[in-house]
């Protein structure tokens, strides 16, 4: 796990930098002892340029406070942006701007499955790791609520994600079951892509 690696260097506490990497936002966040010390997000359209993408992390980590041996815990939804032809070409963009934003950095990537993987293993499981940001939000969500629904509505799509005896139900993992169970549905605060009117 994160806590036992970072441990296993040194007796420090943890110190975590949270990722959401989105299409539209990008936030960070750095943790010690449960608690976020400092919170960052910039807007930033990857569609636009995919390539800047390393830049805007490497601005986010500095502005965050990011320290080498710092462990970063990624998630993310802008493999979905209209620059990446399939969620398999996005994961694997956003990977490498990970990686080079943050060279040598301990990088573990959460997926739907409520599992970190590294980069390598994310990169061979595109579909379980991309847009598993509502996942991540529902364990943390569950610790607290065990009997809940919660409503995330983000830029572009809202999430409805029950929640029973302290564990996630939704009945789909990847957007289109999602899609298809009502679990997802792509209006938000902000945009609406063409293709759902």
């Amino acid at each position: 796990s994160m806590t036992s690696r970072v441990q296993a260097n040194g007796s420090r506490a943890p110190q975590v930098v949270g990722w959401d990497i989105g299409g539209v936002n990008t936030k960070a966040a750095r943790v010690s002892g449960g608690t976020a010390r400092s919170v960052v997000n910039r807007p930033f359209e990857v569609r636009r340029d995919p390539s800047g993408l390393a830049q805007v992390i490497r601005e986010l980590a500095h502005e965050v406070g990011a320290q080498s041996g710092d462990v970063h815990a990624v998630t993310m939804t802008a493999e979905l942006a209209r620059a990446f032809a399939t969620k398999r070409e996005g994961v694997a963009a956003v990977l490498d701007a990970v990686e080079a934003a943050l060279p040598g950095a301990d990088v573990f990537v959460y997926g739907t499955d409520d599992r970190f993987r590294s980069p390598d293993e994310a990169r061979c499981a595109p579909l379980v790791v991309a847009s598993a940001n509502w996942m991540a939000t529902a364990t943390v969500v569950a610790q607290s609520h065990p009997d809940a629904v919660l409503i995330d509505m983000g830029t572009t799509t809202t999430d409805v994600i029950p929640i029973v005896g302290g564990t996630v139900v939704a009945a789909g993992r990847t957007d289109p079951e999602r899609l298809a169970t009502g679990e997802l549905i792509y209006t938000a605060a902000l945009r609406t892509p063409v293709e759902v009117v």
